[in-house]
């Protein structure tokens, strides 16, 4: 049969019609944000679709939704007392990169902790005593040379070489890189730039040592007054010696940070000795996207994590290599905590003594938590920071300040004599004034606080 052309151009007609019309409705639409006073559920995300829109996310943290809406229903919506606020669904765009020092570009577990941002208010670990048990030193490295303070070969005390680092992979110089390499403009920063570093060999060039030779380094460190051992090294058995050693240590108020070993991968992940030990601050490893790296224990022992994944940093004869695992996160915490120490610490604990026991509350209380709320078993008490741990309590700052301007007020009126009441009312009206100034002080820090 023949088909009416009338016909069909009436139907292509009608067909063309709706087709502009859907496409208008199309392009009269907006993506927005709809926030509602009660958290968003099946009636809001009906209550869309009912003002004809489409739904893109149903959010779980916030009491709201996104969705394609025409502009009736948009202002529809505005009107309905379920709903706290339209806004637009704003495009986001990457922030571009910015090129910074070459050193902190080079180590990105200084940058990620935090360092970079101590350093630059001159917070540096100066004259903070860092003792590496390991497989010595490179002491001739251009980032290392001005930083080494001296050491001890226990394997071998009598070697003219001392300390020096002849292990296959540099280890021990690798790990002092993290901690101290110099900020000197050339290859990398270390997190504590200006730490005095001291070798203890007590492995030898295959990495390997006895327990009684780092007993007898950690007895040396004591010796020696040093103020944190690190021990890239660990043993799956316990020891009571091992044990009593970093009790000792401890007693004197050396902080200990041990590697917690790289047991993640094959070994079920128990942390190993001695960061086992209570007296130790075990440290587990993360990349470089804050997920804890494969190979690092997990163990209710871990008590901190850092970075420690394609760590570089300086390897002996001068040069730089990247090297992986615990070994490298341990010697991120030993730096921050010489940049704590570096730039003041007070008593936490209330025991009316600042020691290694203050410095360790610091490094816990000061984290980025990556895990469960407070520690748990895969970071711990979280990533460490070294820009949040060295910032001391603004108020407590404010109060320190204030006593000690008071006291000198005190000593300058005492030293003028104060023998007649107008020296007496000079005196007072400058001790109100202090006091006013410094209660205004504090109640600025306290209000800071509380942001």
């Amino acid at each position: 049969m023949q088909k009416n052309p009338l016909i069909s151009l009436l139907f292509m007609s009608i067909l063309m019609i709706g087709c502009m019309l859907s496409s208008a409705a199309m392009a009269g639409e907006r993506r927005v944000i709809v926030g509602f006073h009660q958290a968003s559920g099946a009636s809001e995300q009906t209550f869309i679709r009912r003002h004809k829109g489409r739904l893109r996310h149903q959010f779980k943290r916030i009491k709201a939704l996104s969705a394609k809406l025409t502009d009736q229903a948009i202002a529809e919506l505005q009107n309905d007392p379920s709903v706290a606020y339209i806004e637009e669904d704003s495009t986001v765009s990457v922030i571009e990169s910015e090129f910074g020092n070459g050193e902190y570009l080079a180590t990105w577990g200084v940058s990620r902790i935090g360092s970079e941002s101590v350093h630059a208010a001159q917070v540096q670990g100066a004259n903070i005593k860092i003792a590496v048990l390991d497989t010595g030193i490179d002491y001739t490295h251009p980032d290392l040379d001005n930083n080494y303070r001296g050491g001890i070969n226990i394997i071998d005390p009598s070697l003219p070489a001392g300390p020096f680092d002849d292990s296959w992979n540099s280890h021990g110089t690798h790990v002092a890189g993290i901690i101290a390499a110099e900020l000197n403009g050339n290859g990398v920063v270390g997190v504590a730039p200006q730490a005095s570093l001291y070798a203890i060999k007590t492995l030898d060039n295959s990495g390997v040592g006895y327990l009684s030779d780092v007993i007898a380094g950690i007895e040396w460190a004591i010796a020696n007054d040093i103020d944190i051992i690190n021990m890239s090294l660990g043993l799956r058995r316990d020891s009571p010696a091992l044990a009593e050693a970093c009790a000792k240590a401890y007693e004197a108020g050396i902080l200990l940070v041990a590697a917690a070993g790289n047991t993640g991968l094959y070994g079920l992940g128990e942390v190993l000795y001695p960061a086992r030990y209570s007296t130790v601050i075990a440290v587990g490893a993360t990349n470089s996207d804050d997920t804890l790296h494969l190979m690092s224990a997990t163990s209710p022992d871990v008590d901190l994590v850092a970075p420690g994944s394609n760590i570089y940093s300086s390897i002996a004869y001068s040069g730089y290599n990247v090297l992986t695992g615990t070994s490298q996160a341990s010697p991120h915490v030993a730096g921050v905590a010489a940049l704590i120490l570096s730039a003041g610490l007070r008593d936490l604990n209330g025991d009316r003594a600042i020691n290694n026991l203050d410095l360790r509350l610091q490094l816990q209380n000061n984290t980025f938590d990556l895990g469960e709320p407070d520690r748990d078993d895969i970071y711990g008490y979280g990533l460490v920071n070294a820009a949040a741990a060295t910032t001391l309590n603004p108020a407590w700052i404010a109060s320190t300040r204030k006593a000690h301007l008071l006291a000198r007020a005190k000593k300058m009126a005492q030293a003028v004599g104060c023998k007649t009441e107008r020296s007496r009312r000079s005196f007072r009206s400058r001790c109100r004034n202090n006091n006013r100034h410094f209660q205004a002080r504090l109640h600025s820090a306290s209000t800071r606080n509380n942001l």
